[in-house]
């Protein structure tokens, strides 16, 4: 039996298909087509919007933007790899009108354009919730690092630049000894002459002073790191290793795992990033309050507590050896309304808590309970939120610090406990001591200490536990943990994914906010993806 045949490549034919009969109707190029085409690219802040009245004409932003969407869907970033697409690729044809842009202008197009890219990815986030894919009550958010366009020879700490210094006061050293030796005991020069030893310490000392500028520098502009390639990326552990990368937030709709916001950071660590990436997400999802799941590394007293006090749930995992999170609040006498108990507004939720009344939006997820008011009983008042104070709690033996971070006892001498966490200081960016760390020493049922001022002058009576007979409440919360078990098979998803289909986790380009659009272009080619694999092509053409 013979085998099935093509046509003869020298075959003639009186009438060639279109390109239009070579991409059929479900296509997923004609969503892309489709939503670029109802995009207001003016709003945006797209460059060139409006074609040029004099000069060289350019190309459509419209056409750009399609072509980096069918790259990313594709799982092609390179431009130049795009440009040869244009080519030989039958639907990049149809989508362009056969247009072969040249790889400078597509890659000039993505950096000139990075903010809008971002508003794109925030456009198709509202494509999705008008398809009804987003649930908009249950975000689940998580960080996850991308290694930068910059490598570790070309990052700088101060421990690695002090290393090197002292290398090169030693190496000098020796050079000069050597010299010294052969001058006095009239040897000859061993493997390298006295000019290229002159040489050598010449380059040495030039080296010296570079990397004593790089120290000079960090220190006028208060940084502990200095990137050569990309100034904003930062050395950080990723995967058990350390890489100059950046660290990437995102807030996942728990319905059907789309990316709904992101945010590029700096930061070495998720602590912080819980409340502004709520704000984040709650604005592109145009609702008040939201609930929330993270993981470990975004368990922060304050962060969670100011979570609350906006009308947000925010499930994270407790410390060790504790199943809720407790605050403690200035009570205070007030007549709280109906409409306060209904409001959304953070200070009506706080004057709720302070009055000893659950607002409607908390009600089944806090617990507020009447403590003693004992004579030398330590309160906090409600500065606490903006990190004053430490704070202990016997039955734990731990301290948490104003940053939110945990110490833990590490001696005991004369009745007083001493409490320190030297990792949680090195990596703090709000330090309260010029110190390498911060030390504190709680009496017997002392609970309280106020922060200390950096400035010796300032608060000198601050270390004194602050006495006051005004009564307070204990807010209780606790995390759903049905919810926190479900947590890593919603949000790591995304992040597996889209690292794969970009052959890795490298980003492209450099800066956070280049680093943006590259990302944006991720983040919506995936909910591009899951979108029509959920709904096809025929049902988001209809919406669209």
């Amino acid at each position: 039996m013979a085998y099935i045949k093509g046509e003869n490549r020298g075959q003639i034919t009186l009438f060639p298909a279109s390109v239009e009969e070579y991409i059929c109707e479900d296509s997923y190029v004609r969503v892309i087509d489709a939503f670029v085409e109802k995009l207001d690219l003016e709003s945006m802040g797209v460059q060139r919007h409006r074609p040029a009245k004099e000069g060289r004409p350019g190309y459509d932003p419209r056409d750009m933007l399609k072509l980096y969407m069918y790259g990313y869907f594709n799982k092609i970033r390179s431009s130049r790899k795009l440009q040869t697409e244009c080519r030989r690729n039958i639907e990049l044809m149809w989508l362009l009108g056969k247009l072969v842009p040249d790889f400078r202008c597509i890659a000039d197009f993505r950096k000139e354009n990075a903010k809008a890219i971002k508003l794109v990815f925030r456009e198709f986030v509202k494509l999705c919730d008008k398809l009804g894919l987003l649930g908009k009550t249950d975000i689940v958010i998580d960080g996850s690092k991308f290694k930068a366009v910059n490598s570790k020879e070309r990052n700088y700490t101060k421990g690695k630049l002090s290393d090197r210094i002292l290398w090169i006061d030693e190496k000098i050293a020796s050079y000069l000894a050597e010299l010294d030796e052969n001058d006095v005991e009239e040897k000859p020069i061993g493997e390298k002459s006295k000019e290229e030893i002159e040489a050598a310490i010449a380059d040495l000392e030039s080296r010296k002073a570079l990397y004593e500028s790089y120290l000079k520098e960090m220190k006028e502009e208060n940084k502990t790191q200095k990137s050569l390639t990309d100034p904003e990326a930062k050395l950080m552990k990723n995967n058990g290793k350390m890489e100059v990368c950046f660290n990437v937030q995102t807030a996942v709709d728990s319905k059907n795992h789309i990316v709904v916001d992101f945010d590029v950071t700096d930061s070495c660590n998720d602590m912080g990033q819980l409340e502004p990436m709520a704000k984040s997400a709650k604005e592109v999802l145009g609702i008040d309050t939201i609930e929330l799941t993270a993981d470990k590394g975004y368990r922060n007293y304050s962060d969670i507590l100011r979570c609350l006090l906006n009308g947000d749930i925010p499930n994270v995992h407790t410390f060790k050896g504790e199943n809720e999170y407790t605050f403690i609040i200035r009570h205070e006498e007030m007549e709280i309304s109906a409409e306060m108990l209904a409001s959304k507004k953070r200070e009506d939720i706080e004057a709720c808590l302070s009055a000893g009344r659950i607002p409607d939006l908390l009600k089944g997820k806090i617990e507020l309970k009447q403590a003693e008011n004992k004579e030398n009983h330590y309160t906090v008042p409600n500065e606490i939120i903006e990190g004053e104070f430490f704070i202990r709690d016997i039955e734990s033996n731990t301290v948490m610090c104003p940053m939110g971070q945990t110490l833990r006892q590490k001696s005991c001498n004369a009745g007083k406990k001493r409490y320190f966490n030297k990792k949680a200081c090195r990596e703090c960016p709000n330090p309260c001591t010029k110190s390498k760390y911060k030390t504190v020493d709680f009496k017997e049922n002392q609970i309280v200490i106020k922060r200390r001022s950096g400035n010796k002058n300032d608060n000198k009576n601050s270390g004194k536990p602050i006495k006051t007979k005004t009564k307070y409440l204990t807010l209780h919360f606790v995390p759903d943990k049905e919810k926190l078990r479900k947590r890593k098979s919603i949000v790591e998803h995304p992040f597996g994914t889209i690292k794969h289909w970009c052959d890795g986790s490298y980003l492209l380009l450099k800066g956070k906010e280049k680093a943006t659009a590259d990302l944006a272009f991720s983040f919506l080619s995936y909910g591009l993806k899951r979108a029509i694999n959920i709904l096809g092509v025929k049902n988001i053409l209809e919406t669209i």
